[in-house]
This record gives C-alpha cells, structure tokens and sequence, in this order.
C-alpha cells in the first residue's frame, strides 16, 4: 500500500508527503501485477501515514462506506427429508 499514491516524479528528499487517512484495497490490480520499481525509477518523498482516528467513529464515516456484518449461528437441529422443519425446532 506504500505506493498506492504513485509518486511517478522527483520529488526530491526535502519534501514531505503527509496521509491521513484510510485506504482499501477492494480487488487485485489486473494491470499492476509485477514489482515496482528498479534503481532510478522515481524519487519518492518522505512519506508521513497515519490513520484517521475519525473512521472509527460510525457516525462519521463518508457516504456509502462499505460495512460488514457479523452472522452468529443460532439454533440447529437435525431434520428428516419428511419432517416438518417448524415441528423440529424446540
């Protein structure tokens, strides 16, 4: 994820790139799939990440923020191709 901004020009040592935020990574790339990078590529910045703190908030999340839900397993029982599946629950 450290290249996901690609710094495609010289930015040169005394220049600070500053993240914070979050990123996800919904799929694999179909088009970037090989290593990144060789000596004399590019001149990336000083790269300063952090997280931030405001996703961990619900009520502050961006609009159609993709959510996950917990499934717990409930009740389960055994039940005969000719049973009546109500009649088995207790």
């Amino acid at each position: 994820m450290e290249n996901f901004p690609r710094f495609l020009e010289a930015w040169g040592a005394a220049n600070i790139f500053t993240y914070n935020g979050s990123m996800v990574r919904m799929f694999p790339s179909r088009y970037a799939t090989n290593a990144w990078g060789k000596a004399n590529v590019y001149d990336p910045p000083k790269r300063n990440w952090a997280f931030d703190l405001n996703f961990t908030d619900a009520t502050k999340l961006p609009p159609l923020t993709p959510s996950l839900v917990k499934v717990l397993r409930g009740q389960w029982a055994t039940v005969a191709p000719d049973q009546n599946v109500a009649a088995a629950i207790p």
